[in-house]
């Protein structure tokens, strides 16, 4: 549906190099030269790539820029999960809400490379080192024939997966492999998932990245990404690399390579290796391409029809391509309003074409696959007629948080860069209640079509949220795979948006039709420009409660507040009333707060005193707030709202609720915090739970203020990476501990070893405990962090998710102290892991290193996680 614009936002992409509003291109950004090559490119060529992926930045973006604007063919990315369980590096996103960054980050990465994107239901749960335990997890039969139906779907000629790696790394990218090669097989079998009502289909090749079990294979297929696009001005490398920089919250840096560069997998810079072939004579064939041997021609489409295809199919399909012969050639001599004339009569050929079919001599099967690839060849033709007579279009709407039946006021717009005049036939609006409707009209060369009519969003419209549920995180022990809404189109990363908008065209000798989503522009940092967002249904008053985890120790008088805040959509002024829906025995003060309105898009918050039960048992509570409208209706939810830059606008719809935890934890009195704010940092709102004053130190502080009135500082996670003031006066760190300070260091990677950060040598290691509920021996038992004020015990460690730690420090000075140690219970993990949680005294005070995953724990809420916090700021 939106692929014309897509391909056109491709273009001004991929010459905006790095999405930098630095760099302004000099070509127009929806239409022109290069947007019309790009596609002709499709129009002779019939082939389809596919590669599977474990995680978003897994994929292969170079092969999908050369594949896809290099040599026309259609390219698919299918991504196993959304990368749910790793680490957010650019905002506080976890597990559920990860997901959605990281598939608009693919979705931002594609629009530079040219590939679809698609996902299975696994669910990324977190790092593992092993493959069955993966498979286990997610559910072989399931992902199975989830990538079995996408096979199917798609039809590729060519699947691209990972590889065998034998033992290190993440073992999903494994797992993912072993499932993939079970589906190219199964594609093919029509007794396995009979269910599913697709036609078998087995594509001709199956590569893996690499090679087989982390030994080097005899053949590897180079592939040269790293060639010239003369159309483009790039190498297809260079295109990768950019889309590759999308992936920001995993610490993409948007460092283009070197010119002529192919490193990474951005850059392609790969070799592949075939592991199975139906092409007779092609295993260990020396090959120069993923698709030798694979006629991916338009007339290759005849050899469904057997040896001896009928003449109509072969004459029908020549037409065709001849037709697409003709409009290259006159574009090739920059004659770009000549290429209209070709294109207009391929597209009549490819719908002549397809109109026979069923009165032709063939079978039901090769009918069925003519058809699949000529309906895509339709799709790509009507791109080629719209840019060959440099049409764009466009339809805006004047808000773009909508509620359930307010008005909004559009405008339609199309625009003729071409050489001849052409007609707007009709205009369809879609998704809305009682649009205005458009009239007909024609536009001269450079002239511009508008219409501007006012509709109403549905009172029944569904609030605007993702269609795939991340209910695994609330219950870690279910199988992590994801449940789709019915209705929507299976794996796609969004469901598409229903406000939408068919521009019914006459260009020359054709029809075609262009559907555009209904969008809302709008500034919101000055330095990155404009950037537009589908419509997203909120609720009229959008209701947020925070802390979403409340902290209560056990036996223990204190309350907690908690806000509730309410965001109003309402375009008038309104009165509101805000109150909690308390667990029983549970009292809050006051009982209910009146919020009063003055516009649209004002938010306002509460305030309560949240007080437990005197006998109230460790364990979790919810609680829960209600926002009342001017006519008594009830709101209990809320959008959390996931932007950044590089990214287009989504929204998770959440219920107002906050988990009251009452957990056995002591903290010594009237601690003072210091915190120097890492990335993706929860672990300040947990100090602030335990009852600590928690201040964050800033550069000014860090250089020069007195940061003696603290107890203790703590460095965010992977702060040394982010914060050149850290790294700069680290000293000061240093300085504080020898007068007997105490310094936590959360877990760093490897930017901790560019100097010796610690009071002593130490080097940041990949050593990491993936199963979460292994036995921790503890090695110093008479340490004060192990006792006071809270007893650690086997207790403390039960309970914990996703991992124990990772990044531990590895090879260190021997004045540091381990004061715990782990096995892994995975045989690809063996040996004991020290470097965990380490000490080093300096002068009157301490130094530790902690690679427990208290930053994982914390916001889990795990009771065990807290104890251990508590004791460490109590030192």
């Amino acid at each position: 549906m939106k692929r014309f614009l897509t391909l056109l936002v491709t273009v001004f992409l991929i010459l905006a190099p790095a999405q930098n509003r630095l760099n302004f291109p000099l070509a127009a950004q929806d239409s022109g030269h290069i947007a019309l090559g790009l596609a002709l490119r499709k129009l002779n060529v019939s082939g389809t790539f596919l590669q599977t992926a474990a995680h978003p930045d897994d994929e292969t973006n170079a092969l999908y820029a050369m594949f896809t604007h290099g040599m026309g063919l259609r390219s698919i990315d299918v991504q196993t999960t959304r990368g749910e369980g790793g680490q957010n590096e650019i905002g506080p996103e976890l597990f559920g809400d990860i997901g959605v960054l990281r598939t608009s980050e693919l979705l931002a990465a594609h629009r530079l490379d040219g590939a679809e994107q698609y996902f299975t239901r696994a669910i990324d749960f977190g790092y593992s080192f092993s493959p069955q335990e993966v498979i286990d997890k997610w559910g072989r039969k399931e992902i199975v024939g989830d990538f079995v139906r996408l096979i199917r779907t798609f039809r590729p000629d060519v699947v691209l997966t990972m590889n065998m790696q034998g033992r290190g790394g993440d073992r999903a990218h494994e797992a993912t492999t072993v499932l993939t090669e079970e589906a190219y097989k199964a594609a093919g079998n029509p007794a396995m998932y009979p269910e599913q009502g697709l036609r078998p289909w087995r594509a001709k090749k199956l590569y893996f990245t690499g090679g087989r079990g982390g030994t080097p294979p005899t053949k590897l297929v180079a592939v040269n990404t790293a060639a010239y696009d003369t159309l483009l001005c790039r190498t297809y490398s260079e295109i990768g690399a950019d889309a590759r920089s999308s992936h920001k919250c995993q610490g993409a840096n948007g460092l283009p390579p070197l010119t002529g560069a192919a490193n990474g997998r951005g850059g392609g810079g790969r070799g592949y290796q075939l592991i199975d072939s139906g092409i007779p004579g092609q295993t260990g064939k020396d090959e120069t391409s993923l698709f030798d041997g694979i006629d991916t021609s338009l007339l290759a489409l005849a050899q469904f029809a057997g040896n001896n295809p009928p003449a109509e199919l072969s004459s029908g399909l020549r037409a065709i391509s001849d037709a697409a012969a003709r409009a290259q050639k006159a574009f090739d001599t920059g004659d770009d309003a000549s290429t209209a004339s070709p294109v207009e009569a391929g597209l009549s050929a490819v719908r002549s074409l397809r109109a026979k079919l069923t009165s032709l001599s063939l079978s039901d099967a090769a009918q069925y696959e003519i058809d699949f690839r000529l309906r895509l060849k339709e799709r790509d033709y009507e791109d080629a007629v719209l840019a060959s007579h440099g049409l764009t279009f466009d339809a805006v709407a004047d808000d773009g948080l909508v509620i359930a039946g307010q008005p909004v006021k559009l405008s339609i717009s199309a625009t003729n860069r071409g050489a001849s005049e052409v007609n707007v036939t009709g205009v369809t609006i879609e998704g809305f209640d009682s649009p205005g409707a458009c009239k007909p009209g024609s536009i001269r060369k450079d002239g511009v079509y508008t219409c501007n009519e006012d509709a109403h969003v549905p009172k029944n419209a569904k609030l605007t949220t993702p269609y795939f549920s991340d209910q695994y995180w609330k219950h870690p022990s279910n199988a992590a795979i994801d449940i789709f809404e019915p209705g929507v189109e299976f794996g796609i990363p969004f469901q598409p948006t229903p406000f939408r908008v068919t521009f019914h065209v006459k260009a020359g000798a054709v029809e075609v039709a262009r559907e555009v989503p209904v969008q809302y522009r709008y500034v919101k940092d000055i330095y990155t420009g404009d950037k537009r967002m589908e419509l997203n249904v909120v609720p009229a008053l959008s209701v947020r409660m925070t802390p979403p985890l409340a902290i209560f120790p056990l036996a223990s008088a204190v309350s907690r507040e908690v806000h509730v805040t309410v965001t109003s959509s309402y375009k008038n002024a309104a009165q509101v009333s805000v109150a909690l829906e308390l667990p029983a025995g549970w009292k809050a003060t006051p009982a209910s707060v009146p919020i009063h309105f003055e516009h649209e898009d004002e938010s306002l918050s509460a305030r309560f005193q949240v007080t437990p039960p005197s006998n109230a048992k460790t364990g979790e509570y919810i609680l829960r707030a209600v926002a009342t409208g001017p006519s008594q209706e009830k709101y209990v939810n809320g959008y959390q709202e996931i932007e950044y830059p590089h990214v287009q606008r989504r929204q998770v719809i959440k219920p107002a609720e906050t988990t009251l935890k009452v957990v056995d934890v002591k903290v010594a009195p009237n601690i003072s915090v210091g915190y120097l704010v890492g990335v993706g940092d929860q672990v300040p709102q947990a100090i602030e739970q335990l009852g600590a004053k928690l201040s964050f130190i800033d550069q000014d502080e860090l250089s020069w203020g007195d940061l003696s009135k603290y107890n203790v500082i703590v460095t965010g996670v992977r702060a040394y990476e982010r914060r050149g003031d850290l790294r700069a006066y680290n000293h000061r760190l240093l300085d504080y501990a020898e007068r007997g300070g105490t310094v936590i260091v959360q877990y760093n990677k490897m930017e901790f070893n560019r100097a010796d950060y610690g009071p002593f040598p130490a080097k940041v290691s990949a050593n990491r405990v993936c199963d979460e509920l292994v036995p921790v021996k503890v090695l110093v038992p008479n340490h004060p962090v192990f006792n006071y004020p809270n007893k650690i015990g086997a207790a403390t460690w039960a309970g914990w998710v996703q991992e124990r730690g990772l990044y531990f420090l590895g090879e260190k000075d021997p004045k540091y102290v381990d004061l715990v140690s782990m096995t892994d219970s995975f045989p690809d993990n063996l040996g004991e892991k020290l470097g965990s949680f380490v000490e080093g005294k300096i002068g009157k005070g301490r130094w530790i290193y902690l690679g427990l995953g208290l930053w994982r724990q914390l916001p889990a809420g795990t009771d065990g996680a807290y104890q251990l916090l508590a004791n460490l700021l109590s030192l």
